[in-house]
């Protein structure tokens, strides 16, 4: 009966969202020179509704009563964003003057804070990847497309395995959230990457700092939002049938990417599909091939929803199915073909419903994950079977503006049971509860918005016995109270200063309270610590922002201290013991106080009207407080040049652009007395592209070069650096038609 309560509790929100009566937000869009800006996106992302200018620049837009950020963007125009408040029956006119601008800024963004909000008015430091930025970046995984945002790099295992890592943080420490739901799928493993299609992504947004308030435990380094294209409708001028397809081919391992999406609407009803291939082989470094790290990839998903006056209501479902190749050290054994299949399958219910003195918004989701890893190409059975099937359901009360506070009222549940399948158990089968309440409060003070949150979260682990490695039976239970606090002041109109405080937390993961046996997917013998207990964070940041058509900038510090920070630890020695000895080093998981500390700088700058610069750096250091000693895995400086030379129109090429950057990346030598240092490197990228009109449709194309110089360098988070050089030169070609196949 537990598993159907979200579902049974939608449908009651459903049954008891009452008709609101029409209001409407109208206008009309023009440019610097005030002539009418037709196809202008107009969003409002509470809503999940949104529409486009008509020909006059006109646009319209039919509300539930509310207060609302509304978004203005258009491509080679500045983003805007304006806050407007409807009451019963009201009519409200609002005109836009966008100014040109090359600039790729966010306009409204849906993490950080439970209202969408523009930029320069979240608390904590977030960064968005959209649009054109989106189909320039576009990498074989979704972590390929952020790791250029400030302060966020990958962990990586060869060119099909990447983690986000946010401030010296990753795994179990950073979320990644897809349209609202955690992806909980076995990420505490270092090889284990988040199961998405980086194909079947509208944006992604990062947040960089602790949100344990919002997200529940986990959330100390920060979070990744993945947002895929929402369901249309009608009501926003949808076609019956429409779609996109993408194509992308890689040289360095010879991979090709394509995806097709088809969506429309009817009636009451919209939907969506789509359907993604990828096959990679080998990746090529400046050494050659590296044996045995290719990768396939078919995954699937399909939307169908409606959307009103009293709300929407929407149904989504996918799978991610992936078979990858594990490289290992040629010294050990250069003929080694270990490889991983992975399956992920997932059913989200999200429904928004607004009532007189609220909006009620329920999300609920299903997830299964399947994780399989073979010591040899022509094995049959796993030498690790992990499945983990999990159950969530999170009802947030959005509450109308109270004079000028306003704020959420939520409450959490989550389910999970782990079964360990095959012959090699390194984690016992568990089930696991989460059940959370939080509330979170903003009000404005003319200039200066604060914000302010807490949380309560309990959680019961019911741990199974497990003879093999010595564990049995047992109840474990973690409780916690969460906190945040942020101010932003707004000093002038493009001015921004902005302090946040987070407390967060951590529980520790099965794996690493149990783990005793052999890891073929990390090359380790992996041994846990039943006594550690949960990591405790206290975050402070601040950030300075400015904002203008042509200058767009941010400066962040932060200061993370985190009390009893889990973390694995090589022994020196190895398992050669018993006549199935791996051979491999032995880890042992081991607890103690550190503190993370750093800062982000970027800044985008139109110097004329063909020319954009850009740069930014980012640094960490994190100390083991216990032996004053740096902490392993912290990522190098670096720091990031760009310029890209750009235009309206070249002849039929319509935004035609060509840039170049480099990554400058310092020698990593404040390392863990058991890590090896490495040497600095600089990168440089180069890329050309532009839109064509096709058969009425917009084809844009993009032509990149990733280490066009083919340097030699081994990345200091990746997992492959003791034996193997990350890849070289790599030619990518990526081709997006939107098509419309039915008015």
């Amino acid at each position: 009966m537990r598993n159907h309560t979200p579902f049974l509790l939608l449908l009651l929100s459903g049954f008891i969202a009452t008709t609101a009566s029409a209001q409407t937000l109208t206008g009309q869009i023009i440019d610097e020179t005030r002539i009418p800006l037709p196809g202008v996106n107009v969003a409002v992302a509470a809503q999940r509704l949104g529409n486009a200018s008509d020909l006059n620049g006109r646009y319209t837009l039919r509300l539930p009563v509310g207060s609302y950020t509304v978004a203005y963007s258009s491509v080679g125009y500045g983003k805007q964003t304006r806050q407007v408040t409807l009451a019963a029956g009201q009519t409200v006119t609002l005109n836009i003057t966008l100014k040109s601008s090359p600039l790729e800024v966010a306009g409204v963004v849906v993490s950080g804070t439970p209202t969408p909000t523009d930029a320069l008015s979240t608390p904590q430091s977030v960064s968005v990847v959209e649009g054109r930025q989106l189909e320039r970046e576009r990498g074989q995984g979704i972590v390929q497309s952020i790791q250029n945002s400030p302060g966020v790099v990958s962990y990586s295992t060869g060119a099909g395995i990447a983690k986000p890592v946010i401030r010296g943080l990753t795994s179990q420490r950073v979320l990644v959230v897809t349209d609202g739901v955690r992806q909980e799928g076995q990420q505490w493993g270092d090889e284990h990457g988040p199961e998405i299609d980086a194909l079947d992504v509208e944006r992604v947004e990062v947040v960089r700092g602790p949100n344990s308030v919002l997200y529940g435990s986990d959330a100390l380094g920060g979070v990744v939002n993945v947002i895929r294209p929402g369901i249309p409708s009608v009501g926003e001028g949808a076609p019956t049938l429409a779609g996109k397809a993408l194509l992308n081919g890689f040289s360095n391992n010879e991979q090709v990417a394509g995806a097709l999406a088809l969506y429309g609407a009817s009636g009451l009803i919209g939907y969506r599909g789509n359907v993604t291939v990828r096959r990679a082989g080998d990746v090529t470094t400046p050494d050659g091939k590296l044996f045995n790290s290719g990768s396939s990839q078919i995954n699937g998903s399909a939307s169908v929803g409606t959307k009103g006056l009293w709300g929407s209501l929407a149904l989504d479902g996918g799978l991610f199915s992936q078979d990858i190749q594990i490289h290992e050290d040629p010294a050990e054994n250069p003929t080694a073909t270990p490889f991983q299949k992975v399956r992920h399958g997932r059913v989200h219910l999200h429904g928004d419903f607004p009532f007189k003195p609220l909006r009620l918004e329920v999300n609920s989701s299903w997830q299964k994950n399947s994780r399989r890893e073979f010591g040899s190409a022509d094995a049959v059975t796993p030498d690790l079977n992990l499945g983990l099937t999990t159950v969530d359901l999170d009802v947030l009360a959005h509450h109308k503006p109270i004079r000028t506070l306003f704020g959420t009222v939520g409450l959490s549940f989550l389910n999970q049971q782990s079964r360990t399948l095959a012959e090699e158990q390194l984690i016992p089968a568990f089930d696991l509860t989460n059940v959370a309440g939080y509330v979170y409060e903003e009000r404005a003070f003319g200039p200066v918005e604060a914000s302010l949150g807490g949380r309560y979260d309990g959680r019961w682990m019911d741990v199974q016995q497990n003879d093999a490695l010595g564990v049995e039976a047992q109840k474990r239970t973690y409780g916690s109270a969460t906190a945040t606090g942020g101010v932003v002041w707004h000093l002038a109109q493009p001015l921004g200063l902005a302090f946040n405080l987070g407390r967060a937390w951590r529980a520790p993961t099965a794996f690493e309270l149990f783990a005793n046996g052999v890891h073929e997917g990390s090359g380790r013998f992996e041994i846990g610590d039943a006594g550690l207990v949960p990591e405790q964070s206290l975050n402070e940041d601040v950030s300075l922002r400015y904002a203008t058509s042509r200058v767009q900038g941010e400066l962040a510090l932060f200061h993370n201290r985190i009390n009893h920070y889990i973390y694995p630890s090589p022994t020196g020695q190895f398992d050669t013991t018993g006549a199935n000895a791996s051979n491999f080093p032995i880890y042992l998981n081991r607890q103690t106080d550190a503190t993370l500390r750093g800062g982000e700088f970027q800044l985008q700058a139109l110097v004329s009207n063909w020319l954009v610069l850009s740069g930014g750096f980012d640094l960490v250091r994190g100390t083991n407080s216990a032996t004053d000693q740096p902490l392993p895995l912290l990522p190098a400086d670096r720091i990031r040049l760009g310029a890209r030379f750009t235009t309206t129109r070249v002849g039929r090429l319509t935004n035609p652009y060509a840039s170049i950057t480099s990554r400058i990346v310092a020698r990593q030598g404040r390392v863990d007395p058991q890590e090896q240092p490495t040497a600095g490197y600089t990168l440089v990228d180069l890329g050309i592209g532009s839109d064509l009109i096709v058969g009425g449709n917009r084809l844009t194309v993009d032509l990149t070069v990733t280490n066009a110089l083919d340097r030699a360098y081994h990345d200091h988070l990746s997992r492959y650096k003791l034996y193997a050089l990350d890849p070289g030169r790599d030619i990518t070609l990526k081709l997006s038609l939107p098509f419309i196949a039915a008015r």
